[in-house]
């Protein structure tokens, strides 16, 4: 248990004590901005959209489920509408529950709700059509209730899914492949962050990753020792995402964003890392 804490807190450590010391070194030196504005081009070109393995599996069956619509957040904090009412109730044109009928774009001189669909919290997808906890005439008490059903089933079952790790980890790594694991492991410092950093950028969140290992070093499967560089890999492998992501678009400020993340974590790694 002890162990297990200790390869925890590694993450949430090295975030808060990079915080500490490069934050107030941004407020006086404006360092971050000053280098990712040098490295940007006077323009991006667009790119292709990168989606990982685990989101093309997750995606089509979340989809399905419940889908949040990222317009109410843009409209209201760019001054467009004053607050959620304004989407509300929810219309589908002729009373079908589809994309078209319900959360295609009005043309000009259509009125939502009535010459086009109306959507609320919870809007249709494109490709998988209305989500499940989507319903027509819903109001915004009830797309509420259907966001709060949906966030208590995540965390129970990601709560069972933890457990069950766990489970099959006490398991399944025993013995002889506790010992392949342990030596697969053990290897320099640099390696280790360049493999936190591979494995990130299969799944796309640091969060998973450190989950995972956190497990195997209360097994005692890996050291913790070795939790340290896994885990800055990590955040180095979880800048990527926003990277690629920055590429797709043609704003230079996405791109900047983006390589003051990396360049952040990077920044931790030097200073936290050669410390013993």
């Amino acid at each position: 248990l002890e162990r297990a804490f200790a390869g925890a807190t590694v993450h949430d450590l090295f975030n808060l004590l990079t915080v500490a010391v490069l934050f107030p070194l941004e407020l006086i030196t404006g360092y971050l901005f000053r280098l990712t504005r040098a490295m940007l081009p006077s323009s991006v070109a667009d790119g292709d959209s990168w989606e990982g393995p685990i989101k093309k599996i997750v995606a089509p069956l979340a989809g399905r489920v419940i889908k949040a619509n990222k317009n109410v957040i843009k409209d209201i904090s760019t001054g467009k509408v004053e607050n959620c009412d304004a989407y509300y109730p929810v219309s589908c044109v002729g009373g079908i529950e589809d994309y078209k009928s319900c959360a295609s774009s009005c043309k000009d001189g259509q009125e939502k709700g009535i010459d086009c669909g109306r959507v609320g919290l919870i809007t249709c997808d494109k490709n998988y059509g209305c989500p499940a906890f989507f319903q027509n005439g819903a109001t915004k008490q009830d797309d509420t209730i259907a966001g709060g059903v949906c966030l208590v089933l995540s965390l129970f079952f990601l709560l069972i899914c933890l457990m069950g790790l766990v489970n099959v980890l006490q398991r399944g790594l025993m013995g002889m492949s506790t010992r392949i694991i342990y030596k697969a492991t053990n290897v320099p410092g640099v390696v280790a962050i360049v493999l936190g950093a591979a494995v990130t950028l299969l799944v796309q969140s640091s969060s998973i990753t450190t989950s995972v290992l956190t497990p195997l070093v209360g097994l005692g499967v890996i050291q913790l020792e070795q939790m340290f560089p896994l885990t800055l890999g990590a955040n180095i492998g979880t800048t990527i995402t926003g990277l690629l992501a920055s590429l797709v678009s043609d704003s230079v400020s996405a791109l900047q964003v983006a390589l003051c993340h990396l360049f952040f974590n990077i920044s931790g790694i030097i200073i936290w890392y050669p410390l013993p």
